[in-house]
């Protein structure tokens, strides 16, 4: 199942009268043609510090669930994600990675992607329940995910590991969660 969005920006400068039109269409999608091969490809843009085998055993998994934003059929961004539990009720699932090529960052698209999964997943008359985490020195996904109703509801110290440009830093992981559908 896919669904398009068209989105239509402007931009003009005053001084120059200079109006420039960008037209895009977006469309989600569960599925792209060989996902195993665009993720590995693009791991590094995607800043997806997953093994190949860690991508081919998540994406084989039966509870895995992953949303591809595309933009004219070229693929630009993508969730990761799968249900940690799931009876006739409740659904808990739990996002691993979000990220939008660098091409397309700070355009909103990241918040696209978000919002695409609540509706994919508010799709139910079930209680859901959305976790995931945040690195909390990024700042840029704390905002947004704060922005989109996410509650920080615990933190793992010194969770993320060392990084090439700081090899002695340790990162805290912020953990979030948002209810949809919620039951009494």
């Amino acid at each position: 199942k896919s669904k398009v969005t068209l989105l239509v920006l402007q931009h003009y400068l005053h001084d120059e009268f200079l109006i420039l039109w960008y037209c895009c269409i977006l469309k989600f999608s569960l599925s792209i043609p060989n996902p195993e091969a665009w993720i590995i490809n693009h791991k590094d843009d995607l800043e997806i510090n997953w093994s190949d085998k860690a991508v081919s055993l998540h994406l084989n998994k039966e509870n895995s669930f992953n949303l591809y934003l595309l933009d004219d059929e070229i693929t630009i961004g993508i969730l990761i994600g799968h249900f940690l539990y799931q009876d006739r009720e409740v659904s808990e699932f739990e996002i691993l990675h979000v990220a939008v090529l660098p091409l397309y960052r700070n355009q909103g698209f990241g918040k696209k992607i978000l919002e695409e999964l609540e509706n994919q997943l508010k799709n139910t008359e079930k209680s859901i329940k959305i976790f995931l985490e945040a690195s909390s020195i990024n700042k840029f996904a704390i905002k947004l995910y704060e922005k989109l109703g996410y509650k920080a509801y615990n933190e793992r110290k010194n969770y993320y590991g060392s990084n090439p440009i700081n090899p002695s830093s340790l990162q805290d992981a912020i953990l979030f969660a948002k209810k949809l559908n919620a039951r009494s």
